[in-house]
């Protein structure tokens, strides 16, 4: 099946785009208002699938000129694949939902529109239910590229990470401290590890009456203007940095290299979802042990792409635990592997996912086996009766 794919100059800026181009140069994207369109090939319009809360907010996708534009291309055999792929929650979103809502008011067959995120326990096509709608969701592994990317831009790879002695048993890196990662700074605290752990709360989203009184005593949290923990160095300090994207894989190496374990809080804890973004992949760009507070299957998926997790030297049945006792037992993990972080067995798992994450053939094939082998699946899945 010959696959081509097109952006249009009404939106642009998809991160689909922008790696899938990186990753294989023999890929370039067509723009539908300029090149020549074949109806026998798949085409595969990429977009930004917007949503209110956007930096900044945008409304192209319900603008007049997309929507004809979709309508008159539905006729040259393409289907739509909204970039969303940053995200893996199925929250239902205004702006979103208006944009459906004008796809069936203009008669646009909402079987071409995919979804893409970045939800890996979903890989390939598959349904689910938004709103009143039913729609096709698809997985492009986004941050697994987008990590690499950026790191490899800044970070010295052959910069030798043993020759820093850590000062710390533990890194928890917290941008917005939703409830699930407050849970994990709470435990930290209640087994007296907060002063063996560099940690950081950027900005936020726990009500304060459910902060344990102690704990904010002792991190200096009052009742009546929350101040950024940060540590030395940062990029920049106060809890805008929150919304400040453009520093999303913006990293201080030495955070890391002085810290014997990563004590990971994934963004999703108790979602029906896998959502591995940039937190997992800098401590395997860095060769850093971890464990991961983050859904149920999360280092299974590691795995499974090919790379190695501590499962040999350390009880990882955290990963099919669910909810609050499982930041228990991911602490429990925690301090089990900074007992032998330097030993030669955990050391070896490190610097084999460090130089497989750093292997382009090896990203170029899991972006084959996970998005490119599965887009056959969108014309046999979303239109049963049409034949490739």
């Amino acid at each position: 099946m010959e696959i081509d794919f097109w952006c249009t100059e009404i939106i642009r800026g998809s991160g689909i785009q922008e790696m899938l181009e990186k990753i294989d140069t023999n890929i370039s994207f067509k723009t539908v208002e300029s090149d020549d369109i074949d109806d026998k090939k798949l085409n595969l319009l990429v977009f930004v699938w917007e949503t209110s809360p956007k930096i900044p907010y945008t409304t192209h996708t319900i603008s007049d000129d997309f929507i004809n534009l979709l309508s008159r291309l539905q006729n040259k055999n393409f289907y739509f694949m909204a970039d969303f792929s940053r995200e893996a929650h199925t929250r239902v979103d205004d702006l979103s939902l208006s944009f459906l809502n004008k796809l069936k008011s203009n008669n646009i067959d909402i079987n071409r529109l995919i979804l893409v995120k970045n939800d890996s326990s979903r890989i390939g096509l598959h349904k689910l239910k938004y709103e009143n709608f039913t729609l096709n969701t698809f997985f492009f592994p986004h941050f697994f590229l987008s990590t690499y990317n950026h790191l490899n831009q800044y970070i010295d790879k052959d910069h030798i990470k043993n020759t820093i002695v850590p000062d710390k048993n533990f890194l928890c890196l917290n941008r917005r401290v939703y409830f699930h990662k407050y849970q994990m700074i709470e435990e930290l605290f209640n087994r007296g590890l907060l002063d063996e752990t560099r940690l950081t709360w950027v900005d936020n989203y726990t009500p304060l009456k459910m902060i344990d009184l102690d704990l904010a005593y002792k991190l200096k949290i009052n009742g009546l203007e929350f101040k950024s923990i940060q540590l030395e160095g940062d990029v920049m300090y106060g809890s805008r940095l929150s919304y400040h994207d453009e520093f999303l894989f913006t990293i201080n190496p030495d955070w890391y290299y002085k810290s014997k374990v990563d004590i990971i809080t994934e963004t999703m804890l108790y979602e029906d979802a896998i959502h591995i973004t940039e937190k997992t992949y800098k401590s395997i760009y860095l060769g850093l042990p971890f464990v991961i507070s983050a859904t149920k299957g999360h280092l299974k998926n590691l795995r499974d792409m090919g790379f190695q997790t501590f499962n040999s030297v350390i009880n990882e049945d955290y990963d099919n635990m669910t909810g609050k006792n499982k930041v228990k037992h991911v602490v429990d993990a925690a301090i089990e592997l900074c007992k032998i972080y330097n030993t030669p067995e955990v050391l070896e798992i490190c610097q084999f996912n460090r130089e497989l994450y750093l292997n382009h053939q090896f990203r170029k094939e899991v972006c084959k086996k996970l998005f490119f082998d599965k887009l056959e699946e969108i014309v046999k899945k979303s239109h049963p009766s049409s034949l490739i």
